[in-house]
């Protein structure tokens, strides 16, 4: 089932394209605050919490467990690594999708995340983290296919070749962008990620084109696909703070440096996806 969640993600993923530059530091001068400390990594050091806002209703990211009651998911454990980092605790707080920014304006949080992408239209309200997951459409071959059998292993690969798309997806609109520079390249619609997937693993077609949560989940749940070649394009998740605390928001980008150098990010998404 598609959540009007889910299509404003869909909608927002077509404006992704999004520089970040990290520099490290744990206090600045912000400008509009007319040179004013950020004291706002102070603040939350000196609590010795990190209050975290999502929207715990986007499994694997973030759901209720049915048993304990509790909150749990790739954001939950995200959030907990990153207090460990910064040297504090963590309190999760849920909060609906719809009010999770105005919330955050209103300091009933200090940051979100919660499978959030990069919105340029929430830039003068909110500040962005780098990236810490891309769910973008990726490119999935069947896993038995060998290597030497004329092998798929990026888009370049596709001509003369059939690929799945989800109907509407941003795969859709990537196929249709593909067909038009890949020699006899044959789409093939399908109404949902799964079935492409399916498609793929009884080789109805030679490829799929999904988005990588759903990909990833498939592979781990069915299997007989894998996937190959780098994102064809970017849904970048990312972690917001209000405007003016720039810099919780460097320390914030140092400990997400740290987690993808050292492997930690990666990790999480093996246990999740």
């Amino acid at each position: 089932m598609v959540t009007g969640r889910t299509m404003r993600r869909r909608a927002m993923a077509l404006l992704l394209v999004v520089a970040l530059t990290i520099t490290m530091g744990t206090m600045t001068a912000c400008p509009w605050l007319g040179g004013k400390e950020d004291r706002s990594l102070v603040r939350v050091r000196q609590a010795g919490v990190l209050r975290v806002g999502l929207d715990a209703s986007y499994p694997p990211f973030e759901e209720i467990d049915g048993a304990t009651g509790e909150i749990r998911g790739f954001d939950v454990d995200l959030a907990r690594e990153l207090g460990r980092r910064l040297g504090v605790e963590v309190e999760i707080v849920n909060s609906g999708w719809d009010g999770l920014y105005d919330a955050l304006e209103a300091g009933r949080f200090d940051a979100v995340i919660s499978g959030l992408v990069y919105d340029p239209w929430q830039t003068d309200r909110v500040a962005y983290s780098i990236s810490y997951f891309n769910a973008g459409q990726v490119l999935v071959v069947r896993e038995d296919v060998r290597e030497d059998e004329e092998a798929i292993a990026q888009v370049g690969d596709l001509k003369g070749r059939t690929l799945g798309v989800e109907v509407g997806s941003e795969g859709d609109v990537q196929g249709h962008e593909l067909r038009k520079r890949l020699r006899d390249l044959t789409l093939r619609p399908y109404p949902a990620p799964t079935d492409v997937l399916r498609a793929v693993r009884q080789g109805e077609v030679d490829a799929g084109l999904v988005d990588a949560i759903s990909a990833r989940q498939f592979i781990r749940t069915e299997g007989g696909v894998r996937i190959v070649g780098p994102p064809v394009s970017d849904e970048l998740y990312v972690v917001a703070v209000r405007l003016e605390d720039q810099a919780l928001l460097k320390a914030i980008n140092a400990a997400l440096v740290e987690m993808r150098d050292d492997g930690t990010l990666s990790r999480l998404a093996d246990k999740w996806l």
